[in-house]
């Protein structure tokens, strides 16, 4: 069978239309081919909102996840420049994200000590600074909740049938703080996708948001926003490998300040 129209390009692959009702997902990297072949049969045994999993191929050479297709708008270009349409999508998401978290599941968590061997293996942070992040990231609570890692407003599609979740490559089990601590690094982001709607180009939308975003999260779950500073420092850390140029600095900027504000309760203390 050939590929068909070109549906989507992103960090790690592109995504073509595969006969009538499937799409193929051909990776650059062809380990991360692999690494979510494996979530996503683990995804599809869970039954979470997911596209049904028809598994791995080879296609010229390169190796590809076949998928259900799935039609509609992901959430970022289906929210519309009005508060009541932003509030309404950051509740939805944040209700979402609470859904994943609570699937009961008997796997080992792994968050922790995945973010930590990215952090020790970055050539962007100092020897001195990693020490203090890890120290930070080991005192931080242990978990056993999926954590999808990278979940955000494009990567959920607005289908007929419901919000469909999709980008599964970054799964991991651990503290669901950490996962809305991601979300919420992202959503008030400056790294925007190419041709951004609108609202997200302007930073007061994307901080409205993520406001309602994370009160809802809270309203969910009884916690409160602490965690948010407390699980900020690894977050950001883990971050700064994933971007390139302007973006990458602004998330070093934002852990140094970090860092340097720690470093004065530590005195104090």
């Amino acid at each position: 069978m050939k590929i068909g129209e070109l549906l989507g390009i992103g960090n790690t692959a592109r995504v073509y239309r595969w006969g009538k009702t499937e799409v193929i997902k051909l990776f650059y990297d062809q380990n991360y081919a692999v690494m979510e072949a494996k979530n996503a049969e683990l995804i599809n045994s869970l039954m979470l909102r997911a596209p049904k999993y028809g598994g791995l191929v080879d296609y010229e050479g390169k190796k590809g996840l076949i998928y259900e297709r799935i039609d509609g708008p992901t959430m970022l270009w289906n929210i519309e420049p009005s508060e009541e349409s932003m509030f309404y999508n950051a509740r939805l998401m944040a209700n979402l994200q609470y859904e994943i978290h609570q699937v009961k599941n008997k796997l080992l968590p792994n968050l922790k000590p995945e973010i930590t061997h990215k952090i020790n293996h970055s050539q962007e942070i100092s020897n001195h600074d990693k020490q203090i992040i890890t120290y930070i990231l080991a005192s931080l609570p242990d978990g056993n909740s999926i954590c999808h890692y990278d979940f955000h407003p494009d990567n959920i599609i607005m289908s007929p049938n419901g919000p469909i979740i999709i980008d599964w490559l970054n799964l991991l089990v651990g503290n669901p703080e950490a996962d809305v601590t991601r979300t919420s690094m992202m959503i008030q982001s400056d790294s925007l996708p190419p041709n951004a709607p609108g609202w997200l180009m302007h930073r007061e939308s994307r901080e409205l948001f993520n406001k309602e975003y994370v009160s809802e999260y809270i309203r969910l779950t009884g916690m409160n926003d602490e965690f948010l500073e407390e699980w900020m420092i690894p977050t950001l850390a883990v971050r700064i490998d994933e971007m390139q140029g302007e973006y990458r600095q602004e998330i070093i900027d934002k852990l140094q300040t970090r860092l340097k504000k720690q470093d004065g309760v530590d005195e104090r203390n």
